[in-house]
């Protein structure tokens, strides 16, 4: 329940942040939404009205059958689900597998891993919409969320493979290794292209800072836990050798590969 509280805080703290750099004002106060407003995908450049939603020399229309504020909306909710995905449930799935233990870890693992998925799905959707409406495809948030899109598919296969295969021999193998690195390309990806979409909706100043800082502290954290499931699993299996290597004793002493602290099962 205590990582449930931490999540539910962050979200809240990005949500903020979306809310404020998207509609919610511009540094100088002023509203970022209606007709005279600097918020959406470009400052004026894209539509005759300055939403950047518009109908003018660009040649598209609003998305939503002409629905500004729908259109908005829309925007918001991509760039909320697409930093949950990114910045909250990918790198704490990835985090919990290296740092917890405790009995049915890699399944809690996998749920918040899929969670992430689907949030991304979610946002997926919406971007890919709005960036067709709009003709933004060309630019490199779009593309790079469509090659998350795609890798991101392969991870659950690369994760049972790895699973499978670290039970039967003990040790990782080329799916583990597959299955680890694309894991840490996607959430560095991810949440750099967080920050080209903020840039690209032509966000606030303040709302770039925040998410900056979320996502930074976020990554950190990441990282570090990387530095320390590595060092902990080291120290693990040096374990897990010296257990074998002695000599047999009686059954009341035969269980030191599961004595206190020693992770027999690390999947990571």
């Amino acid at each position: 329940m205590r990582y449930l509280s931490t999540i539910s805080a962050i979200a809240l703290s990005l949500g903020s942040t979306y809310a404020w750099g998207w509609g919610g004002g511009g540094d100088d106060g002023s509203s970022g939404s209606g007709s005279s407003g600097s918020s959406g995908y470009g400052s004026g450049s894209y539509g005759s009205s300055g939403s950047g939603f518009g109908s003018g020399s660009a040649g598209f229309s609003i998305p939503f059958g002409g629905d500004f504020e729908k259109a908005q909306r829309a925007m918001i909710a991509h760039g909320v689900l697409a930093s949950l995905a990114f910045v909250i449930f990918f790198p704490f799935g990835a985090i919990s597998i290296r740092l917890f233990s405790f009995p049915g870890l890699l399944w809690f693992h996998a749920i918040v891993q899929v969670l992430a998925y689907l949030i991304f799905i979610a946002a997926f959707g919406l971007g890919i919409y709005l960036a067709t409406q709009i003709h933004m495809l060309d630019q490199a948030h779009p593309i790079i969320g469509i090659v998350l899109f795609i890798l991101i598919f392969f991870q659950p296969i690369l994760g049972y493979m790895h699973h499978r295969l670290f039970k039967k021999y003990k040790r990782r193998t080329f799916w583990s290794h597959a299955h680890i690195w694309l894991g840490r390309i996607i959430i560095t990806l991810g949440i750099i292209n967080g920050g080209l979409g903020l840039d690209l909706a032509n966000n606030t100043r303040k709302g770039e800072i925040a998410y900056g800082v979320v996502a930074g502290v976020v990554y950190l954290v990441y990282i570090i836990s990387i530095f320390v499931g590595e060092s902990k699993r080291r120290r693990d299996r040096k374990a897990a050798v010296h257990a074998e290597a002695e000599p047999k004793r009686s059954d009341s002493d035969s269980n030191d590969s599961n004595a206190p602290g020693l992770r027999t099962n690390y999947y990571a």
